[in-house]
């Protein structure tokens, strides 16, 4: 996995780089989130039994390919703590403003179609394969990164495929060894790195050295490119096979709708930034709905974040904290359920609204006396806020699952 072309030539600029890898991983898996969210789920809304259990083969395909996307971040951020930085978790709200990454990768939160799953092929495309971007993604913003090698702040580079990021990575990681010294790059606490004891995700391993570094670099790529010999395993093989197996209900049935039909790029009111790519919601129930889904996933992402922490917790409240975010990345798909059951506009109509995955707080890493204390504070309140929903909308199980998690942390404190 090499690449001579603008090697990487300072620790800095290779955990700029990981961040901004963190960031893609993290912006596709809840690009593919949105599209399974969509799905609908029952032959009262206008398909067939066959068609639904076509449906439901999808929800379930994109759905491993998004815990596979999680993996891959896990795997980024293992790596940010090999090499001596904190964990990233951050990401641009949707839609993705021009430049945040290369302008052949335009992400926006779209339900599931042919031009949706188009896009997500072209997203996960191996090396050397070209593949069209899907319609509904117009690609206004044309533009190229400009490299400066002499400036000593780290720049992002321009690449035509995911694959190129990380070869790129790959190669630097090998020149920095070598300038740096193998135990001088890896300097990163070593009880920092998060492995399956923590995550029930398949292939998550710590990096401790130059093998384990390629190891999680290479994995990353095939398991999303199928590269090399496009493994059936891959996104890329995956999303292919959800195209054809599409194409082929729909020239049976041209009428044939597999999703509901969720806003593109769905925001608040009050949200910062827009760029004039959103749908704005305005019926009052899916606002709420959905400023609660955005409120717990900032949550999850903060407890995510102290899991990584370069300081490790204690490792009974980083086991409790892990056991927490996952617990809430559930309810999430619960609540976002009850969005696309819900119009986007207080007028009605057809469009329906859905969580839009918007940070809208501090994820920041918080002191180790306090942590659990301020994360279940949180959860607390927004148990009362479900509690609160409950009277209006179903949302079964969902405020006892989270008071769970929040009575769970609020009785933890490290020892001294």
């Amino acid at each position: 996995m090499k690449t001579k072309q603008h090697p990487i030539k300072d620790r800095e600029e290779l955990l700029f780089l990981l961040t901004e890898a963190a960031e893609l991983e993290h912006t596709a898996m809840c690009s593919y989130l949105y599209a399974a969210m969509s799905l609908k789920q029952s032959i009262e809304e206008g398909v067939t039994e066959l068609e639904l259990a076509k449906i439901e083969g999808w929800r379930k395909q994109i759905r491993v390919v998004a815990i596979q996307e999680m993996r891959h971040l896990n795997l980024v951020n293992n790596l940010l703590s090999a090499f001596g930085s904190a964990p990233h978790f951050f990401r641009a709200n949707f839609p993705v403003p021009a430049g945040r990454f290369p302008a052949n990768l335009e992400f926006t939160l779209t339900s599931f179609s042919e031009s949706t799953i188009q896009h997500f092929l072209m997203i996960e495309r191996p090396l050397g394969v070209s593949v069209l971007d899907g319609t509904a993604f117009r690609h206004l913003q044309h533009y190229h990164r400009e490299i400066h090698e002499e400036f000593l702040s780290p720049s992002a580079c321009d690449y035509p495929t995911v694959g190129h990021l990380y070869h790129k990575i790959a190669n630097g990681i090998d020149t920095l060894s070598e300038k740096l010294g193998h135990d001088a790059l890896f300097i990163g606490h070593a009880d920092a790195q998060v492995g399956g004891s923590l995550f029930s995700l398949p292939g998550l391993f710590s990096v401790t050295d130059i093998a384990s570094a390629h190891r999680a670099i290479e994995s990353i790529v095939f398991e999303g490119e199928g590269a090399p010999g496009h493994s059936e395993d891959s996104h890329f093989f995956r999303f292919e096979t959800i195209a054809q197996e599409l194409n082929e209900l729909k020239t049976a049935r041209p009428d044939f709708e597999p999703a509901r039909l969720t806003a593109v790029n769905p925001v608040l009111q009050n949200s910062y930034g827009k760029s004039g790519q959103e749908t704005n919601i305005t019926h009052p129930l899916a606002m709420r709905v959905v400023d609660l889904g955005n409120c717990l996933y900032t949550l999850m992402l903060r407890t995510f974040t102290q899991v990584f922490s370069p300081n490790p917790f204690q490792q009974n409240i980083r086991t409790e904290m892990a056991k927490a975010a996952t617990k809430m990345m559930h309810i999430l798909m619960s609540l976002a359920d009850a969005a696309t059951h819900l119009p986007i506009k207080k007028e009605g109509g057809d469009l329906r609204a859905c969580i839009g995955f918007e940070i809208v707080g501090s994820i920041t890493q918080l002191s180790h006396h306090s942590a659990c204390e301020v994360i279940s504070e949180r959860a607390f309140e927004l148990v009362s806020a479900i509690r609160l929903l409950e009277k209006e909308i179903a949302l079964p199980g969902v405020a006892d699952s989270l008071e769970s998690v929040a009575q769970n942390l609020k009785i933890l404190r490290p020892s001294e």
